[in-house]
């Protein structure tokens, strides 16, 4: 329900008979739309999650377009069926033109949260409008143009002085087959003058003149005419180059009549596939909108839709789903420059030849990989929790390396002798008992013997190794000389990837955060939560460096050694300020990591020790270290530690009895 809905007006016949026919052309059927007259909405038409729309029919009248009415409600049923269709989808097309204004240059277009509504919605509303029109064209025949194209001429006539509008409606007119000037002038506005940009360019070449002034003239004092001369023309070559780059860049940011053209192309390409069409959609439209902050906005025509209304923060759940999509890992790159380089590749080795304009390592647009850092991603999601917000991001990095962790189990199974193997084709003369009917029957309901038969291969079982999830007991330095969570912490990730791979094998966690003395956080039991367990390991205090070996040891005080169903393991996370976990600066507690390792199954340190000073200490505790060179390679060490975890044995298998008892 939104807030400008109300139940008491009711369809007319004619609006009923308009309501039905769009949504025969969706093929859905959907209860009846919220009609909410003179609602003061920015718009006469918007829709909702759960699946809802809503009109204000009057102010359709007043713009002209009220006797479009099954175009009008076929649009705002193309959100729930075609695109955005879900919550999920309208979070990932969001995501995606977030990634397009970073990419392009967000610190230049004012309102970068309004525009992220605007371009996805009006992405949205191409691929809609589009579709609706070839779906009336296939049923009214091409004799009258289709009645969403005539609405838009409509809309189209308003006017707007906006060049990223005209973009827009001469790709529609490329789109529907229309003459250049049926929705937009034929000529695209006169490009804008950016006052910043311009004041930034005076102010180079005024530099640059005085300073080749300075140089020539000390030059003329020192030095040959001929080298001069010389360099007169170095000069010349440069302001050449100069000029050949800008009017390279004019061409690959905003060239209005090429960018119409592949607008069109990507409605048309991406019409099933919102998500990445969105990304190229707005590399298409993002520089329309940069250095625009002290300019004229003439804006769109009026009247259109104003997409989704009342949308509330992602959740947890959802912010794993968006950003766990690989789709949003597509480096951002402006069509122009991919179909540029498409264009030249077959020819890019012949002899001489040079790459083309924008398509070397100086070209504005350039490989980002994920292209949306943590500190964006929180921007963008900043009505959600933060804690939900940097756990997901950091989860949608570790997964590629995560896998179910579990460790073998001291005895197997029973198993049995064979086990089903593949289908293969039964032929004539082998063994009537063989043939497996079910199988023959499904291939086939009519048995032809030697063509549709098969039999059942039969293969030995080989017992399987039994496995048991585990116990990760997680600590991670928190102190001033580790990188923040909220700055991309390689650390993190590394938790990320042990919690997630024990989480996966049906194992428990329990991670705790330490810096300086007195300075712990975490859970103080075994969890399953993922979220518990991510929150806790994101904590940060910035402080000093002083493993928590009182709590250390009371948590595993009196517990007796592992057996085939409990398994413990330990890992830390650190640099190279761990020599405290071995006592140095609170020698009342030096015996406590040698003690509580002898009730565990493992144990790990994982620092960043240029100095390897805990080789010694650890060695003589019984704990294993790896040593990163930095912190970027803990992923990988955990993924490594996560492997070896998996393949080795419990420890109670070898180790004397007795075990640890605190």
């Amino acid at each position: 329900m939104t807030p400008f809905g109300n139940r008491r007006h009711q369809l007319t016949p004619e609006q009923r008979t308009a309501w039905q026919s769009a949504q025969t052309l969706w093929g859905v059927e959907l209860h009846d739309p919220e009609l909410a007259p003179h609602a003061k909405a920015p718009s006469f038409a918007w829709f909702t999650f759960p699946p809802q729309v809503s009109f204000d029919l009057p102010l359709a009248d007043r713009l002209g377009v009220g006797g479009f009415l099954e175009s009008i409600f076929a649009h705002e049923i193309g959100h729930h069926a075609l695109s955005p269709s879900t919550r999920l989808t309208s979070l990932k097309i969001q995501h995606q033109i977030a990634r397009a204004l970073a990419a392009t240059d967000a610190t230049r277009i004012p309102n970068v949260q309004d525009e992220v509504h605007r371009l996805s919605n009006l992405w949205s509303d191409m691929l809609i409008n589009v579709r609706v029109a070839e779906a009336q064209r296939r049923r009214d025949g091409p004799a009258a143009p289709p009645e969403m194209v005539r609405m838009w001429t409509v809309l189209g006539g308003n006017g707007s002085g906006d060049t990223l509008w005209w973009v827009v409606l001469r790709a529609y007119e490329v789109l529907w087959g229309l003459a250049a000037g049926s929705l937009c002038p034929a000529e695209p506005p006169a490009a804008p003058v950016d006052p910043t940009e311009e004041k930034r360019r005076r102010l180079e070449a005024s530099s640059t003149a005085q300073y080749r002034k300075t140089v020539l003239e000390n030059m003329r004092a020192t030095q040959s005419k001929q080298k001069v001369a010389e360099r007169e023309q170095d000069f010349l070559a440069q302001d050449a180059a100069a000029e050949v780059q800008r009017e390279f860049d004019a061409l690959a940011l905003t060239n209005p009549r090429l960018d119409a053209g592949l607008l069109a192309e990507t409605v048309r390409t991406f019409g099933d596939d919102p998500v990445s069409g969105a990304l190229r959609f707005g590399m298409l439209l993002a520089p329309y909108l940069v250095g625009q902050e002290d300019m004229p906005k003439p804006g769109a025509p009026s009247g259109l839709c104003d997409g989704e209304t009342g949308a509330g923060p992602a959740t947890a759940g959802e912010l794993v789903a968006v950003l766990g999509d690989a789709r949003l890992q597509e480096d951002p790159e402006h069509p122009a420059v991919a179909k540029a380089r498409g264009l030249v590749a077959p020819s890019s080795t012949a002899p001489g030849m040079s790459d083309p304009p924008g398509t070397s390592m100086g070209s504005p647009t350039i490989s980002t990989g994920q292209g949306y850092g943590l500190a964006k991603t929180l921007e963008l999601y900043r009505a959600s929790a933060a804690n939900d917000v940097t756990a997901a991001w950091y989860q949608t990095r570790a997964r590629h390396f995560v896998r179910p962790l579990l460790q073998r189990a001291t005895t197997a199974p029973p198993a049995g002798t064979e086990i089903p193997g593949p289908l293969e084709s039964w032929e004539l003369g082998d063994d009537l008992a063989d043939i497996d009917w079910a199988a023959s029957m499904a291939r086939s309901p009519t048995i032809v013997p030697g063509v549709t038969t098969r039999r059942r291969e039969y293969l030995p079982d080989v017992p399987p190794v039994a496995s048991v999830s585990l116990d990760l007991d997680l600590y991670i330095d928190s102190s001033g000389s580790m990188v923040s969570p909220v700055r991309e912490s390689p650390a993190v990730l590394a938790g990320t990837i042990l919690i997630l791979s024990v989480l996966r094998g049906g194992g428990r966690v329990r991670v705790t955060s330490f810096s300086a003395a007195g300075q712990v956080a975490g859970g103080h039991r075994f969890t399953r939560d993922r979220l518990e367990a991510l929150r806790d390991l994101t904590f940060y205090f910035g402080g000093g460096t002083v493993f928590p070996l009182d709590l250390y040891g009371s948590r595993y005080s009196g517990l007796g050694r592992t057996s085939s169903s409990v398994r413990r393991h330990v890992v830390v996370l650190s640099d190279e300020g761990l020599l405290s976990m071995f006592g140095a600066g609170q020698p009342q507690y030096a015996d406590v990591a040698a003690r509580v390792r002898r009730g565990l199954d493992t144990a790990t340190l994982i620092l960043q020790d240029p100095r390897r000073s805990i080789t010694t200490p650890a060695a003589a505790a019984g704990y294993d270290v790896e040593y990163i060179e930095r912190m970027d390679d803990a992923p990988a060490a955990c993924a490594r530690l996560a492997r070896r975890l998996t393949e080795s044995e419990p420890s109670h298998v070898t180790r004397t009895p007795g075990g640890f008892r605190g």
